[in-house]
């Protein structure tokens, strides 16, 4: 039977000599040693190695690898690979999840960029209104949710009347939530003025509403007389602050969007 060096070995599988020695180690391999110290394989090695890469390549631990190889029975086999779908399906769906949120990011990121000071007319997305937080830590979102600020404009001034965390409708389906949520009260409104406000505090100054409200009457739009804000992230972009708003470098700006609710 011919007889492999480690070298040829390394070169025919694309494995390192270090991840070799590795699964020697481990105790997957055997390869035979020889006096003068070298290893050498058989073919019968380079096929457990191809296994190896295998199962490695779907993400199988070392030690299920020699469990598979050396230990398992054939119903322990097949247990083994649907454990193994089910984890891969569970990450698959954390993976998918992760997708969408990331893209919510680049959205708040666009909005950022092309409504900083600026406003524009939009509905206030659906939002689940929560008013404690023993369900979110309950269901452990609370990286999903967000502290909303509610204010009261009268005149020409806006306070703030209430603060309550919120989850987005969309987030909730995505997680599976809408069920769990049934029973909290849905916060959305068809049409109003959108603003983003940079901020070195993570709450947005009463001027803020005074300004997007003040815009709202000069278009003609009448108010419902109230203001939601809430923040949407931490960061510096260069081309959005303006020259006497310089900041350091380790100084975070806050963005933070406001909804004006105006009649239909």
């Amino acid at each position: 039977m011919k007889k492999y060096t480690i070298g040829e070995v390394s070169d025919r599988l694309g494995l390192s000599r270090d991840t070799l020695r590795f699964y020697e180690k481990k105790g997957i391999i055997q390869p035979e040693k020889q006096k003068n110290g070298y290893r050498t394989y058989t073919y019968d090695d380079i096929k457990k190695l191809s296994s190896i890469m295998f199962y490695r390549r779907l993400n199988f631990s070392i030690e299920d690898i020699g469990r598979i190889m050396y230990k398992s029975s054939f119903p322990s086999y097949c247990s083994m690979i649907q454990e193994k779908i089910t984890e891969e399906k569970q990450q698959m769906e954390k993976h998918r999840q992760s997708l969408i949120h990331l893209t919510h990011l680049q959205k708040h990121y666009k909005n950022v960029e092309k409504y900083l000071n600026r406003y524009d007319l939009r509905p206030m997305p659906p939002h689940y209104q929560m008013p404690d937080n023993h369900f979110i830590s309950q269901e452990g979102i609370s990286d999903l949710c967000y502290i909303c600020q509610e204010y009261g404009i009268e005149g020409n001034q806006a306070n703030q009347i209430n603060e309550f965390f919120m989850i987005a409708e969309d987030t909730a389906s995505i997680m599976k939530l809408k069920q769990a949520l049934n029973g909290y009260p849905l916060l959305k409104q068809e049409r109003c003025v959108y603003t983003v406000v940079a901020s070195d505090s993570p709450l947005i100054e009463s001027q803020a509403v005074l300004d997007a409200a003040d815009w709202a009457g000069q278009k003609g739009y009448s108010l419902l007389g109230v203001a939601y804000s809430g923040h949407l992230l931490s960061c510096a972009f260069k081309d959005t602050v303006k020259e006497n708003q310089e900041k350091k470098a380790d100084t975070p700006i806050n963005y933070i969007e406001v909804y004006l609710p105006i009649q239909a």
